[in-house]
């Protein structure tokens, strides 16, 4: 890691220091290549961590960067929880949407195993629903084609517990927003009813059924749903004033956003598991593949770009696989470019910052691509096709 190179350098610079000028010609030490390297890369991406804290008035900020199974970066910046602990790769944030990616994989590790098929249809599994919702398919609940109202749009109430009676009523009392598999819309509410698959078909809470087949297997210690622990309390973070500094705010209750966004986690967990999802040790080939595979687009002006789960993109660096979230206090974003075997995770508890920018900036530097500079007015490029995953920002400020 670039701190024990660091450290290791220090620590001869120190002991050839210490010995008269006849010894130290002796044990003269010339840093290598890659030990100026990873020294002026660490100088790099800590000036980037620190710049957009400034920036952006983010009060903590973690990240964790893994290339070729190699740590080059896992280190936090600045506080949490109103300035008592200081941050850290292992501090825990709320990660809110990053949440449907451990969703996703649940569903389709319980579809390898030939306890569900994808092409079920949702009514088999959730009582309550209207008759609307039975040609609705799993499949379509992981990629938001199914039409579902997405209930954070028209719920209010975000600090109180909710109840599965309470969501069911209210989307069985809405029509769809469109036939099942003729449009696109984000919808929480498919990843909330998606949960109570799981937890249909496996007879466990969804939370621990994520304990037992992925973070404990993946040694991610420090993820769980929020608040499961009982020790701790749920994290709680920040949002701007209208002067820019930062505001205390209070956490949503976790059985409102349930396995659309109900998890907790660190930086360091989080790469372990974008590491492990992309190198193909948590789902088979197959279920990869539709995982990052988005549907074709039911309109020719829309461009596709959501697989299940998973945001599917290409940058300036290549390919790239990406979530984000937002909850109120917290933001998230975790990335795996697959050509680069590169996984980078920044979380933040400032739930009005953009965590993505940082993300790119960070991989740009670890890769050594300069940003592309924005076209010239002149240059402008004709309006590219609609994109139907446009609709991924949250419709109000706290929305995941």
């Amino acid at each position: 890691m670039i701190r024990r190179h660091t450290a290791a350098l220090a620590a001869l610079l120190l002991g050839a220091l210490a010995r008269p000028a006849a010894a130290q010609l002796a044990v003269a030490y010339t840093p290598s290549g890659e030990d100026v390297r990873l020294s002026r890369l660490a100088f790099t991406l800590d000036s980037i961590a620190r710049e957009a804290m400034e920036d952006q008035s983010i009060p903590g900020l973690s990240v964790a960067i893994v290339k070729d199974g190699r740590v080059l970066l896992q280190r936090g910046w600045g506080t949490t929880e109103r300035g008592r602990r200081q941050a850290a790769a292992n501090t825990v944030y709320q990660i809110a949407s990053v949440s449907k990616q451990f969703t996703a994989a649940a569903v389709l590790r319980l579809a390898e195993r030939g306890q569900l098929s994808l092409d079920d249809d949702v009514t088999r599994y959730v009582d309550g629903l209207s008759a609307s919702y039975r040609t609705i398919s799993l499949r379509q609940l992981l990629n938001h084609t199914a039409g579902v109202p997405n209930f954070t749009e028209f719920f209010r109430e975000f600090r109180r517990t909710l109840s599965p009676a309470q969501l069911v009523d209210s989307l069985a009392a809405r029509p769809l927003l469109f036939a099942p598999g003729t449009g696109f819309h984000y919808s929480n509410s498919g990843y909330y009813l998606l949960g109570l698959v799981i937890e249909r078909v496996t007879g466990q809470a969804y939370g621990d059924y994520l304990r037992d087949q992925f973070f404990a297997p993946l040694g991610m210690g420090d993820s769980e749903y929020c608040g499961a622990g009982g020790d701790q309390p749920v994290p709680s973070g920040y949002v701007r004033s209208r002067r820019g500094g930062p505001v205390h705010t209070e956490p949503w209750h976790p059985s409102v956003l349930y396995a659309a966004g109900s998890l907790c986690s660190t930086a360091a967990d989080l790469a372990r598991w974008e590491v492990a999802l992309g190198e193909g040790r948590v789902l088979s080939p197959e279920s990869w593949r539709e995982m990052t595979t988005p549907v074709p687009a039911p309109d020719v002006s829309l461009r596709m770009a959501y697989g299940f789960g998973t945001m599917v993109d290409t940058t300036d660096v290549g390919p790239y696989l990406h979530h984000d979230g937002a909850v109120a206090g917290f933001r998230s974003q975790v990335a795996w470019y697959p050509n680069e075997r590169l996984a980078v995770v920044v979380l933040m508890n400032q739930g009005l910052a953009a965590p993505e920018p940082i993300e790119r900036d960070l991989t740009r530097a670890v890769l050594g691509v300069t940003a592309r500079p924005a076209p010239r007015l002149a240059e402008r490029p004709a309006p590219p096709a609609r994109r139907a995953s446009g609709s991924f920002g949250p419709p109000h400020p706290f929305d995941p």
